[in-house]
């Protein structure tokens, strides 16, 4: 059963950070910026493969709920590919090293050739998505020093994640019918380890390398900072830690009531953001439900 009772509802917004890259766009801080702009590394490899990983299965059910699930999902990564690209490229103008940076992610995703492994590693990922989702949502204020795009980027992202948060479970569930409970339990499980595990090694590298670039100290310094960051301000893993070791529950399932609360509270913030556009922007198109 999918997660939240709203619509996925694919947005078309353009955000254009590649024309006018800012380096320390979260309020004049280098790590935290360096810190967010490390997540959009791994996201235009991770949401092409995501699709695919789920396209797979949609070829071969005939449940329709579950195939619109996956349309609508599908759109919406589409969306949040093209944006991190040229998100990613804005980084490029700035000087990094973008391709040796998400060099680990094209290697992680290329050793699995399993379609079931790929949604396990798909749940995995999107569960940890949500978490960052959930905090953002949950808490508006951490981006409130952010430069208004990158702030409407990250805002616009957490809310269509929390939109389609559950259809990848709804398709491992699927693909794992014939599969007994525990051991369907401990695929999921094993997989999120795995994913943890290099998620963080290679977010902290690709900090330190942007924080080199930018002349900033990759020591002690930095580790005491990334633990402030983490822990205290802005305190992400602070904020998360309780929704993503849910994951380890063997009768995890997102919860609808607090999702749908909080998709509420994103539509409602992205409205009234997008308001204060200059009229005539073509920035952004008309928000359009996926077809149902």
């Amino acid at each position: 059963m999918h997660s939240s009772s709203m619509d996925i509802l694919p947005r078309d917004l353009r955000f254009g950070l590649s024309e006018n890259p800012k380096r320390h766009w979260f309020g004049g801080n280098a790590l935290k910026t360096a810190m967010m702009n490390s997540m959009s590394l791994f996201l235009p490899e991770g949401e092409r493969f995501f699709i695919r990983s789920l396209k797979h299965y949609a070829r071969l059910t005939d449940d329709p709920v579950l195939i619109d699930h996956i349309e609508g999902y599908a759109k919406q990564e589409a969306f949040h590919t093209r944006e991190h690209e040229d998100y990613n490229k804005s980084l490029e103008k700035l000087g990094y090293d973008v391709d040796r940076m998400e060099a680990p992610v094209r290697a992680a995703l290329r050793m699995t050739h399993t379609p079931v492994y790929n949604v396990a590693l798909t749940c995995a990922i999107e569960h940890m998505t949500a978490t960052l989702s959930i905090v953002t949502l949950r808490n508006t204020d951490l981006l409130h020093e952010a430069e208004p795009t990158y702030r409407r980027l990250w805002m616009w992202h957490a809310l269509e994640e929390l939109e389609h948060a559950g259809v990848a479970l709804e398709v491992f569930d699927k693909a794992t019918t014939h599969v007994s409970p525990w051991k369907r339990y401990l695929l999921r499980t094993m997989t999120m380890n795995a994913t943890l595990a290099v998620f963080i090694v290679t977010l902290i590298r690709n900090m330190r390398s942007m924080l080199k670039v930018d002349g900033e100290p990759t020591g002690l310094t930095f580790w005491a900072k990334f633990i402030w960051a983490s822990l205290v301000s802005p305190g992400y893993t602070r904020l998360g830690i309780i929704h993503l070791l849910r994951y380890y529950s063997p009768w995890f399932h997102p919860s609808s009531e607090t999702i749908d609360q909080l998709i509420l509270k994103g539509r409602s913030w992205l409205e009234d953001d997008l308001k204060t556009l200059p009229s005539g922007s073509d920035k952004e198109s008309p928000m359009e439900p996926a077809s149902r």
